[in-house]
């Protein structure tokens, strides 16, 4: 829902005609220093600057394709560098969590941690890999439907570091939340890459 409000064409104009002065690799840059300037505010107990910065950071994410389209200047560059930095946004995302004191975790935090991370890593990879490898032609990322793409788990982050300030309980359960739709994701994207594999020659 996010994501449709976010590619109308009208909004999208706008966003590329009032944000061009700077570059859209330099937004995509921009975009990763906030993040580290996120989890650093994290790491020093101010969750809610780091939570809110993390959302500033998202929206400059959204910026630089904006850009590079209005401009004439999408490139396969830029895609790569916009894909490399939302994987160390994510990191530092997860990373933020550890800083967080939940109590009584069903796995040690620092297992649930490296499960979220990988699982969240993981979908895009496997998209990445299977049209690097031609098993699924996928270049724009709509061939393999997943449950989560980057805004849902995106969401679920930030909502976690909020809601720790009012609940950690509540809060881990969003980080349970998403490492469930995480292990599905990457379990349902196996599957997709096999089932649309059939599609094409191998």
């Amino acid at each position: 829902m996010i994501k449709e409000f976010i590619e109308m064409p009208g909004l999208e104009r706008w966003i590329g005609k009032n944000f061009k002065f700077i570059s859209p690799n330099g937004w995509t840059t921009i975009s990763l220093i906030i993040a580290i300037a996120a989890f650093y505010a994290v790491v020093e107990g101010q969750i809610l600057l780091g939570a809110g910065l993390f959302i500033f950071g998202g929206f400059l994410d959204v910026i630089d394709g904006k850009v590079a389209r209005f401009m004439g200047k999408s490139s396969k560059l830029g895609a790569f560098w916009d894909g490399t930095v939302d994987r160390f946004v994510d990191m530092l995302m997860i990373l933020s969590l550890f800083y967080l004191e939940f109590t009584d975790p069903i796995l040690p935090m620092e297992l649930l941690l490296f499960f979220l991370l990988f699982f969240t890593l993981l979908p895009p990879f496997i998209v990445a890999y299977a049209n690097h490898r031609g098993a699924v032609p996928d270049p724009t990322e709509k061939v393999i439907w997943r449950f989560a793409f980057r805004i849902e788990y995106v969401v679920l982050f930030i909502a976690a570091l909020i809601v720790y300030l009012m609940s950690p309980l509540i809060s881990l359960y969003l980080v349970y939340a998403s490492l469930i739709l995480m292990v599905a994701t990457t379990v349902q994207s196996i599957i997709m890459v096999f089932i649309k594999s059939k599609d094409y020659t191998q």
